[in-house]
């Protein structure tokens, strides 16, 4: 599979569930499996947002967390390290469950940036 360029494509953002071990807040590019393409944003018990994580070679960021629960930080927008730029605007999504076959994790996708 090829993977999508980030710079044509919309981010994910939700909540990577391992049982018996730390969830995670992880970041995938849309339309890519985020069984096998997520990446680590910080513990889902640790703010969402100001904290840096890679996809396909960029440095982001996400901004304007307003959210009480940790597993459901709300962030308003995403940002590039690199100079600050406006990536996109953040959006809740219905909760969704993606069930990782096989794998150590499933993902609940929650956020939808870009």
């Amino acid at each position: 599979m090829t993977a999508l360029p980030v710079v044509n494509g919309a981010i994910a953002i939700g909540n990577q569930i391992r049982e018996g071990g730390t969830h995670f807040n992880v970041a995938w590019i849309e339309g890519l499996s985020p069984c096998t393409t997520d990446v680590s944003i910080a513990p889902e018990s640790a703010k969402l947002c100001n904290r840096n994580f890679r996809l396909d070679g960029t440095d982001y960021y996400l901004v304007g967390c307003s959210g009480g629960k940790p597993y459901a930080q709300n962030p308003k927008r995403l940002r590039r390290v690199k100079d600050n730029s406006l990536y996109g605007t953040c959006s809740a999504v219905s909760k969704k469950e993606i069930d990782c076959k096989g794998n150590t994790h499933n993902v609940v996708k929650r956020y939808i940036c870009g």
